[in-house]
């Protein structure tokens, strides 16, 4: 007999396949149940490994052993009459079809009902009052979060030492994140709040935290040109398995979109979320299919998200060399173009270059892939930069009906708001990016800034004290504290330390050395004051911050004409600039260059002559005021009370601080320049009054001393009155700075004394 005929009369082969039936079966159980009860991953996978080591033997067994009436015995020892190899064989055939049958009702059952009513659990209302003294007690205590939300948890990276593939995960973390942001009908918390997790914190904590519905829990394993991708979707408030699923594939760049897309398109059917033909269709894009261009684009992200000096110039390095790999890698150039603008603020990098690298890849990257809602946000910014506003406007709506989900989008789109006076409409946008991502320290940063412009200081302080308890390592909430207690308390001593803190934390900076410069302007010490400044200025040497601190330095000292220089310096990066401007016209004025001031003026602010009736805002309202002046000089006075009436009316009906971080644009209340230019000496004085008790010492000596808005009130005595008494303050504060100095005193929280 052959030997596939002995196989055959044994009964091996329907062992064969009635063992892989059972183990089927068994895998899919494991795979369900074992997350419902708290085990994890690995307990599906020993399942797996027992099942396929048991295989084998069982084949053996099969061959030396043969079932009897008496039970098993050797094959050998059975005699032939008495062999009931046929009945066995029909038995093992119907025990084969009744696993076959119960796996297929068990799989059906799994995924038509139990994950359909998992979702539905998790999101079913509590029990609502059925009268007005009575009410039902909810079925479950568990938080309600919004239905279709989730929360991606950072992805663990489970390969070989020898792989060094922690880019990797990190990376297949962060496009996913993408993918699904793209989904309107899903809420997507953002990669920087996830990452921010206290790692021993528990599902429903974290549904909490995060205020979402549902969790995603991955790995990834690489292993060679292999990758293994594992995840696992868990309702958050009740800790449950909703949905599992292992990818094992070839590793290249083609598998890591496919494999992102069809997780996405798996979390979408879990929380039955809707899915637009363009929806669908964005996510089966494949956005490089070089797998060395992704692996530079992945090590580019995660330097992009340190957000430090060095930090950003790797990331345009890596992004570089995506773009050499796959020239049409669409994001390579998004990325690119952001690290670059990035740079404005984290090293000093001047706009009008940072701006003027960025557009082309922007361009680049939009012409590759005109479906690329993070290409156009950045485009949004580009534009509001070079003051196209309303094509700006548009760019950001675009990004966002692309990536609803995309934090930056919203950030952006909010200062582009607040910037013209839509005050609400930006603080909805700001909200709405921290929910998307509440654990931001810049979105929190930045919402402090808003309450900040909004005048109210004290809210917009206690936001940066939470800010520096969440991250003490993060600089910007520092110099934004010495901010307020400089600009709002008019507390200096406090503010050097919140500077200098800041300084610490981010030595190559360029801005907040200018500040401290301009800081010890306030106290009087010329000394200091300079050599902070011509340290920004080694940082920074093209970036407005140091320039325009160094023009005010100039000021300070009585070197008019050097100023101007760098006043210009200043214009040319940011053609508005307020003070930068106001300066150039009190020269001009004092050379009677008057119509060269007006000249100026006009070309960046041609409506305030053109205009019957101008629109007045937070960018033109210092330009206005100043051309008051200029045009009472040219005999246009009509035009003169027009513009001052205007911004009256303006400064009137706004809320926003006296001391917008936009540089101090308006460090004087814009009331007091106004009643002065108007000959309301009286309430010039009051209104002045009032800002020096609230504590208003913001380039005091720049606008008492030097600005021609305020020489009709500048030989009051009690004008004169109040800059002894800033003078005494700054006095006394300067002598706390320096034995805070000389005893190396930093505070540990805002606020003490």
């Amino acid at each position: 007999m052959s030997l596939f005929s002995e196989l055959k009369r044994r009964n091996v082969f329907r062992v064969a396949i009635a063992y892989l039936a059972l183990a089927w079966l068994l895998t899919e159980v494991s795979g369900t149940l074992f997350p419902a009860f708290g085990i994890p991953l690995w307990g599906v996978r020993f399942v797996v490994i027992v099942l396929a080591l048991g295989f084998v033997p069982a084949l053996i067994v099969s061959w030396v052993y043969e079932l009897t009436p008496e039970g098993l015995k050797r094959e050998k020892a059975v005699v032939p009459d008495a062999s009931i190899v046929r009945l066995t064989a029909k038995r093992l055939d119907m025990f084969t079809i009744g696993l076959i049958v119960v796996a297929l009702a068990f799989i059906l059952t799994n995924r038509l009902w139990l994950s359909p009513r998992h979702a539905e659990q998790s999101t079913a209302p509590a029990a609502v009052a059925t009268d007005d003294s009575q009410t039902s007690e909810p079925e479950s205590t568990a938080p309600q979060h919004p239905p279709k939300s989730i929360a991606v948890l950072p992805f663990d990276n489970r390969s070989a030492d020898e792989e060094n593939a922690e880019f990797l995960a990190a990376g297949v973390h962060d496009e996913l994140l993408t993918v699904l942001s793209k989904l309107s009908d899903l809420k997507v918390l953002s990669r920087t709040s996830v990452e921010r997790l206290d790692t021993n914190l528990s599902i429903p904590e974290i549904g909490t935290l995060l205020n979402v519905a549902t969790v995603l829990e991955g790995q990834v394993q690489r292993a060679g040109d292999h990758v293994r991708i594992t995840v696992q979707l868990i309702d958050a408030s009740r800790d449950e398995h909703m949905w599992a699923e292992i990818y094992d594939r070839k590793l290249s760049a083609t598998n890591i979109f496919l494999i992102q897309s069809e997780i996405a398109t798996a979390i979408a059917a879990a929380l039955r979320t809707k899915l637009s033909p363009q929806e669908q269709k964005r996510l089966e894009v494949i956005p490089t299919e070089s797998l060395a261009a992704l692996e530079a684009y992945f090590l580019g992200k995660q330097s992009m998200a340190k957000r430090t000096s060095a930090g950003l110039v790797q990331a345009v390095n890596h992004f570089k060399k995506a773009i050499e790999l796959d020239p049409g890698f669409a994001l390579a150039y998004v990325s690119q173009a952001d690290s670059i603008v990035l740079q404005i603020e984290s090293s000093g990098l001047s706009s009008q270059e940072a701006f003027s690298l960025a557009e082309p890849l922007i361009n680049k990257a939009l012409e590759l892939d005109d479906q690329s809602g993070e290409a156009y946000a950045s485009l949004g910014l580009i534009l509001a930069y070079v003051g196209e506003h309303n094509a700006a406007e548009a760019a950001f709506q675009s990004a966002l009906e692309l990536g609803p989900n995309y934090v930056s989008a919203h950030h952006w789109y909010s200062n582009l708001l607040r910037q013209f006076g839509r005050y609400d409409a930006g603080l909805e946008q700001i909200t709405e990016a921290i929910q998307l991502d509440p654990l931001s320290t810049v979105l929190q940063a930045n919402l402090g800034t808003v309450l900040f412009e909004l005048g109210r200081p004290e809210e917009s302080l206690a936001e940066y004290e939470k800010l520096v308890a969440r991250d003490s390592n993060y600089p910007p909430s520092h110099w934004s504290i010495g901010a307020l207690y400089w600009t709002e308390f008019g507390q200096l001593n406090k503010a050097l330390v919140w500077l200098k803190k800041g300084i610490e934390r981010n030595p190559g900076d360029a801005v907040i050395p200018a500040w401290l410069g301009l800081l010890y302007l306030d106290l009087g010490d010329e000394a200091e004051a300079e050599y902070w400044i011509n340290n920004a200025l080694e940082f920074g040497p093209d970036s407005i911050f140091p320039n325009w601190a160094k023009e005010m330095l100039l000021i300070y000292q009585g070197d008019h004409l050097q100023a101007r220089e760098y006043a210009n310096k200043v214009l040319q990066e940011d053609p508005i600039w307020p003070l930068s401007l106001a300066n150039l016209r009190n020269q001009d004025i004092r050379a009677g260059r008057v119509v060269d001031s007006s000249t100026r003026y006009e070309k960046q602010f041609p409506a305030l002559f053109n205009d019957d009736d101008p629109k007045i805002n937070r960018i033109n309202v210092e330009a206005a005021i100043n051309l008051g002046v200029i045009m009472a000089s040219l005999g246009q006075s009509a035009r003169a009370k027009l513009l001052l009436d205007r911004s009256l009316d303006y400064a009137e009906s706004t809320t926003i601080s006296r001391s917008h971080w936009y540089l101090f644009a308006y460090g004087i209340p814009q009331k007091v320049q106004i009643y002065a230019l108007q000959g309301k000496t009286r309430k010039a004085l009051d209104g002045l009054r009032q800002a020096v008790d609230e504590g208003w010492r913001g380039l005091w000596w720049y606008w008492l001393e030097h600005d021609p808005n305020l020489n009709s009130i500048r030989q009051e005595p009690e004008f004169r009155a109040m800059v002894k008494e800033i003078k005494a303050d700054m006095a006394a504060q300067l002598e706390q700075v320096r034995a805070i100095d000389a005893n190396e005193e930093l505070e540990s929280t805002p606020g003490a004394t």
